[in-house]
């Protein structure tokens, strides 16, 4: 017979203050990434950065995503998360994949709806509101995270979302991530804490090594050292294949 062990007074009261701290934290790490999630839209949803896009939709492919792409079987189901107004998803259309793009920001979405009604485009565009993907497993051949894996606050939320990310795809489908990095200027997060960094800062107190806010502004962003990239990517469901770097830009291949 399973003996039960059977808790002391002090010891029931630690383990309750223990999981009432633990619910306190979690939801104070829920909270706060709302919070820095919502900057980040507000940010994409601004003029500034809807001109921006539009002016960069029909710019194609660059050498490595067209490298990606190239690999991927004639007509592979595509998903770009953050598309903002649909560069990627242009491009792969044009190419005759079948791609869906998505983003947290509606107002790209909108505009991406808009442009791929003029261009007579197929594509699908959809916002989403993470974590979880609004797709059913197995959804895609492919899927891309062209510099936007570093506006996801907290590294358990990051890893989480490769996780949920390789749910929607096929097995030993491929993703292809395009992330700008430190290493070329410092080796650590110190010389990223500046003025700006502090003043916005002081409004959280789940920030993490290398959580940062965009110049001026309560924007969140996550600057990335190299290895800490490759150790959450190390940590999801995912293994590289393929990884290079130009300047400050890291592009890996991952598999599923």
């Amino acid at each position: 017979m399973k003996k039960h062990t059977v808790l002391s007074k002090p010891q029931r009261e630690n383990s309750v203050k223990n999981s009432t701290h633990a619910a306190i934290e979690e939801d104070r790490v829920n909270t706060e990434s709302q919070s820095l999630l919502n900057s980040v839209k507000e940010w994409f949803n601004r003029p500034e950065e809807l001109s921006q896009r539009s002016n960069e939709a029909d710019n194609g492919l660059s050498k490595a995503e067209q490298a990606f792409v190239d690999a991927l079987p004639a007509g592979s189901r595509c998903l770009d998360i953050g598309c903002a107004t649909g560069r990627l998803v242009f491009a792969l259309a044009k190419q005759g994949y079948a791609p869906t793009g998505i983003d947290v920001a509606e107002e790209q979405i909108a505009q991406a709806q808009q442009f791929a009604q003029q261009r007579n485009c197929n594509a699908t565009f959809l916002r989403y509101q993470p974590p979880t993907l609004p797709f059913p497993d197995a959804s895609f051949d492919a899927a891309s995270l062209v510099k936007t894996y570093c506006y996801i606050p907290h590294r358990a939320a990051r890893i989480a979302f490769l996780s949920e990310i390789a749910r929607v795809l096929t097995p030993n489908a491929s993703l292809y991530l395009s992330q700008q990095i430190l290493d070329p200027f410092c080796d650590n997060y110190e010389p990223t804490y500046d003025d700006n960094y502090h003043q916005f800062a002081s409004d959280y107190e789940t920030l993490e090594a290398g959580d940062n806010f965009t110049l001026g502004t309560p924007n969140y962003v996550h600057f990335f050292l190299a290895a800490d990239l490759g150790e959450e990517i190390a940590a999801s469901p995912f293994r590289t294949v393929d990884a290079s770097r130009e300047g400050d830009l890291l592009v890996s291949v991952l598999q599923k």
